[in-house]
């Protein structure tokens, strides 16, 4: 029976779920030595010296590199004339975090001392950091001969432009932007490499798509034959295009190990996966599109600029591309692009799943949206009316073997409930769908039109497929085994593949280009069948019959009532040796080589369609979108593995989600502000909604067995699904993503007929003096203050883009039995010590260079630290060390107090189940600031003291800065618990160290300022006491977060204290979380309250903004006023709805 088209699963999924898949970083080869990169913190800047003379002499240090190691040579990547970057920077840095020289060491901590030792001098440039700045007369250059920074520029008609806008009785316009995003591999860049002298050869361990591009690159910089390179097998976790070609450390790690005679490791660090790997290119569109009033598309006129950033890598190649999607995914009858490629001083963009196809769709496919708004159609209508057929040839020249988006359109419309749907619009649920097109490998380079790969079949009845290109986690190895299984007539497990090993297999470029399945499927066909026409062959000799009438079934060759194994017939076969017949395959398109010129090329056998629509469900009060229901149809042909396609087409709407809602890379300065996992929002599997996939049954003539590609296509039209969906939802357009809650919301009040105005100021003079000082710094830092600052941080800051020191300190753990001995320990000798429970914020802390501690004091070893218990008055007694999820389900269990009930819910949102296990009560509290630039290693305010700027004063501050109370320091102390605890009236105590007595305070008492709590070195908190009236009191916790598990943006807790009437409110906790330097009690809303009846919804809303007269929010983050009062709001409804659950329950 054929194993195409069945359910197989990858035996590598075993593998790499149980953790015996071996990656890069499991390479481990004797003598081998840590590579480490210094990088520039300049984003622009010349280099006048580099004195590496401290480093080389360090002990454990071997060698170190400049570029002067290196020769001139530049990476080839796209060939004449867009080659521009160097392996080390060579005179000047464009980019903060370019490679600028690299250390090879016995140990990793040798490695990065060596590069503090490295002196460089620097000489500041201007910098362009964003692309209109880039443009502007007498700007800067990044390439001094880019004239206008332009690395590219082109214009394309396709069609009759002219004559398709004369006829268009309907036009609309607009611009559409798409951030830069980071490709959020789970491997990281990795390479080990061994040179041997004697043989002159260079052995790689790399995780790459591509190991051809990599050998290619890394033969070109180090004046090598590609002959002398030879990559062996790894696993790869994860590409999404990151690695598709070279990076720019595998050259590095080479030089090392052809410097030192020894192996060499160079792994990046999570922040420099971020900060200087090749990211997906910020578009901005301008399009116009036309269409008759019968609905038939006429024109698009589309100007498109992208941010290159430093360096070209596949800038070009994204560009042109571009131009073309523009002319799709519909009939038209003319089209005019035009493409500014535009070099910035930031890191460089590159292949990203989708290859620029995400930017354009989510342009086109929005404006496809507004289009049917003007001409009074159902924007499905408009799109069905449009559709290509089977057999078309695009205005690009594109020749559809199989087109069948009519299908996935009307398949799209039943899944979620169109036609029902659609009647709601306005109502803050809505739908929307998208549709795109993408092409299935492309013959874009030399070398590209053709695959090859390797077939074995072994006397023991087993075969083997050798591929030299790589299986990134798409599925890729599985189908191989499939296709030499089916043709081969072996069972699924009787085959195995071997990837990457150049050696060992033909000639392949990788996966890139959604060119996975037909090219190399193809030349594993081709090669399958050459081995099975050779079994045949003897079989049929041995027969004594004709080949034709031999048939391979379940491992055997047949003939009537003949049968022999597949193994036996091995030796009867031509060309075999050593037991194994070896068969070469090879795929050669007969398509054309892409058109780079005019655009006008027939350059992929095969073209997917897709099409995705969601539900969504819009938040008014903080401008959250939620995704309830979604799906993906696609028309990819022959589906040859269905599990692994419908893992491709869930994994890339989940990515399309993230771009669509979430995900962006935020830059300060030409700095990355936000390059950890944290702070870079990547949906959460529990931000994802249920997504169903729909694999249309098709087949495609050039594909093999019928498929065309899937692996890129599903991240295409996400965002302008959701995009059409909010818009169907509120009514409102929005056409910048990612779709976060302060556009959206800043949006909506702006179409609202009643604006609401926040930051009324009152009149007591203690306020208006620190109105009034506030007011003033944040001017100056407008007219030159900041500027100055910042220069002298930047005089300050160290030579790397990350945080680097010496060799890390040992760290002892002591585990003391009691506080007295723990506070007495604490001031025991003169080494940094720090008190840790859970680590799950010190050891964070640690790596980002604000913690030093040479002794850990271990909290959880204390036994009445981690009680948990009521007093016998009713007061909830926590423990400093308890563990939130132990706390969270102590409040869950308990027997329905109102108190407990808000606490319970909160935890439920704090952070992650797998932090709570983990996290003390303590811990949390104390936790420090989550300001991104003060985490990040920015030279600020509570960094480097006070002559240094407070970057998000003027940089990013919508999310988790101060709206009340904000000074030199914007940051916000980030613990929900701290906000649902001071609702409560909890107390703190603690235990300082020496004679003085034990402390005991409320909740906003306990801090000094953001995420700083005020206590003398060496105190303890010991225990957190929440009073047994408190719990009693209904109450309700709203948060607003951006991801599963995220701090809060704004939260509110409230508390309420009612009269024996049960509604007439006597007293009030109103609790505001990250909105403050400290937890903010809301008490001009506390005021509004008493007296009021919890019936009173005008009482109840006023109360919700009575605390917004002393707000002081940045420009940034006034929408954040507003949420805070929706949550608030939100939350008095819910304890008004408590307390009326109860008098219902006690009558």
């Amino acid at each position: 029976m054929t194993v195409i088209g069945q359910r197989v699963r990858p035996n590598e999924w075993e593998e790499r779920t149980s953790g015996a898949a071996v990656y890069t970083t499991d390479i481990r080869l004797p003598g081998m030595l840590e590579a480490r990169i210094l990088r520039s913190p300049h984003p622009h800047a010349d280099i006048s010296s580099i004195d590496t003379s401290r480093a080389a002499a360090l002990p454990k240090v071997v060698a170190v590199i400049t570029a002067d190691d290196l020769g001139d040579r530049t990476y080839l990547h796209l060939g004449e004339p867009f080659r521009d970057r160097s392996a080390l920077a060579r005179g000047r840095v464009r980019f903060v975090g370019e490679e600028v020289a690299a250390v090879a060491a016995h140990t990793r901590a040798a490695a990065d001392a060596a590069l503090s030792l490295i002196d460089v001098a620097y000489k500041p440039r201007d910098a362009v950091l964003s692309v209109p700045v880039a443009r502007a007369a007498e700007a800067p250059t990044v390439h001094d001969d880019a004239v206008g920074n332009l690395a590219l520029q082109t214009v394309r008609p396709y069609g009759d432009p002219e004559a398709a806008r004369s006829a268009a009785d309907a036009t609309v316009s607009g611009e559409y932007v798409y951030r830069a995003a980071a490709h959020v591999c789970l491997e990281p860049h990795s390479i080990v490499a061994r040179w041997d002298p004697s043989r002159q050869r260079l052995d790689l361990w790399v995780s790459t798509q591509a190991p051809y591009f990599v050998r290619k690159e890394v033969a070109h910089m180090l004046d090598l034959r590609p002959e002398q390179i030879r990559t062996h097998p790894v696993a790869v976790g994860g590409g999404f295009g990151a690695k598709a070609k070279a990076g720019c450390h595998e050259v590095i790690a080479a030089a090392l190990a052809m410097k030192t005679k020894h192996p060499v490791r160079l792994v990046l660090d999570r922040d420099e996966e971020f900060a200087v790997t090749a990211v997906r290119h910020a578009f901005k569109t301008n399009i116009a599109t036309g269409a008759r009033s019968d609905g038939t598309l006429t024109h698009r006129d589309c100007y498109v600029t992208v941010d290159n950033g430093a360096y070209n890598h596949a800038g070009p190649s994204v560009a042109v591309y571009a131009t073309m999607l523009a002319a799709g995914p519909y009939r038209l009858e003319g089209c005019e692009t035009a493409v500014s490629l535009v070099y910035t001083n930031k890191q460089p963009g590159a292949s990203f799943r989708g290859y620029g196809n995400p930017q354009m769709t989510f342009a086109t496919e929005s404006q496809i949206d507004e289009l049917a708004g003007k001409l009074g159609m159902d924007p499905l209508e408009l799109r069905l009316r449009n559709a290509p057929a089977s057999g078309d040839t695009t205005l690009t020249g594109w020749r559809l073997g199989s087109a069948r988006l009519t299908e996935c359109l009307q398949r799209a419309r039943d899944e979620i409930d169109w036609d029902t749907k659609r009647a709601l619009g306005g109502s803050g649920r809505g739908v929307g769908l998208a549709a795109a097109v993408h092409v299935s490998g492309a013959n874009a380079f030399e070398h590209s039109e053709s695959s090859e790969a390797a077939v074995e079949v072994r006397d023991d009845g087993t075969a083997r497929v050798c591929f030299a290109g790589a299986d990134a986690g798409t599925g890729q190895a599985a189908l191989l085994r499939q296709i030499a299984a089916d043709e081969l007539g072996l069972d699924f497990g009787d085959v195995s593949v071997t990837m990457m090993d150049s050696h060992d297999a033909p000639q392949d470029l990788g996966a890139w280009s959604s060119r996975g399945t037909v090219w190399s499927g193809h030349a594993t066909a081709d090669a399958a069948r050459g081995a099975a026409d050779a079994l045949r062959g003897a079989a049929a000799a041995k027969f004594g019959t004709d080949p034709g009438q031999v048939q391979l079934v379940d491992g055997e060759a047949r003939c009537g009532a003949d049968a022999v194994p597949v193994g036996d017939l091995v030796a009867l076969t031509d060309g075999a040796a050593s037991g194994c017949l070896r068969v070469e395959g090879t795929y050669l398109t007969d398509v054309d080589k892409m058109d780079k010129v005019h655009g006008l090329s027939h350059f992929s056998p095969a073209y997917s369609y897709c099409v995705q629509a969601v539900e969504v469900e819009v938040d008014y009060a903080t401008g959250q979108v939620r995704v309830l229901d979604a799906v993906t149809v696609h028309d990819s042909g022959t589906a040859l593995n269905p599990a692994a396609a419908e893992g491709q087409a869930v994994g890339a709407m989940a990515m399309g989600l993230g771009a669509a809602l979430s995900e962006e890379l935020v830059y300060e300065q030409g700095r990355l502000v936000n390059p950890t996992l944290l702070e870079y929002r990547a949906p959460r599997a529990g931000d994802l909604p249920p997504i169903r996939v729909v694999l249309l049954d098709g087949h495609d003539p050039a594909g093999p067995y019928g498929a065309k590609g899937i692996g890129e296509i599903g991240v295409v039209p996400t965002p302008a699904a959701v995009a059409n969906a909010v818009a169907h939802a509120t009514g409102v357009r929005v056409r910048e993503i990612p779709i976060t809650p302060d556009k959206l919301l800043r949006r909506l009040d702006a179409d609202s007929s009643s604006a609401r105005i926040v930051g009324r100021r009152p009149l007591t003079s203690a306020f208006s003096l620190h109105q009034m000082w506030t007011d003033l710094i944040r001017k100056l830092y407008d007219r030159g203050l900041f500027r100055l600052l910042h220069r002298a941080g930047s005089r300050r800051r160290g030579r790397t883009s990350r945080i680097v020191g010496s060799t890390e300190p040992d760290v002892t753990i002591e585990r003391p039995s009691t506080v007295h001995l723990a506070v007495e320990t604490s001031t025991a000798g003169s080494d940094p010590v720090d008190y840790v429970g859970g680590g799950t914020d010190l050891l964070v802390a640690q790596q980002q260079g604000l913690r030093s501690p040479v002794r850990l004091i271990d909290t959880t070893s204390i036994r009445e630290l981690r009680q948990l218990e009521d007093s016998p008055e009713g007061d909830l007694r926590i423990g400093a060390a308890v563990l939130l999820e132990d706390l969270r389900r102590r409040m869950s269990d308990s027997d329905s107090r109102p108190g407990d009930t808000m606490l319970a819910g909160l935890l439920e949102e704090l952070a992650t189940h797998q932090i709570r296990e983990l996290a003390t009560t303590g811990g949390n509290l104390l936790q420090d600031k989550r300001c991104s630039f003060y985490r990040n290693g920015f030279d600020c305010y509570k960094r480097g003291g006070w002559t240094r700027p407070c970057y998000a004063l003027l940089g990013d501050h919508r999310f988790h800065h101060a709206v009340i109370g904000g000074h030199r320091c914007q940051a916000v102390t980030p613990s929900d618990l701290a906000t649902g605890l001071l609702a409560l009236d909890a107390v703190a105590h603690s235990v300082p160290p020496g004679s003085k007595p034990g402390r005991r305070r409320t909740i906003d008492q306990l801090y000094a300022g953001p995420g700083e709590p005020d206590m003398a070195a060496g105190e303890l908190i010991t225990m957190l006491e929440v009073p047994a009236a408190a719990r009693a009191r209904p109450a309700a916790f709203e948060k607003l977060k951006l991801y599963a598990g995220d701090f809060a943006v704004c939260s509110a807790a409230v508390s309420l204290e009612l009269e024996d009437d049960g509604v007439t409110i006597a007293g009030a906790r109103v609790s505001l979380g990250a909105v403050a330097p400290k937890p903010y009690r809301a008490t001009r809303s506390e005021k509004r309250l008493i007296g009021a009846s919890l019936s009173d919804g005008q009482a109840l809303k006023e109360a919700s903004w009575a605390w917004t007269a002393e707000t002081t929010p940045l420009l940034g983050n006034v929408w954040k006023v507003q949420a805070t009062c929706g949550l608030l709001l939100r939350a008095l409804n819910r304890a008004a709805s408590t307390a009326a659950s109860e008098r219902s329950g006690n009558e």
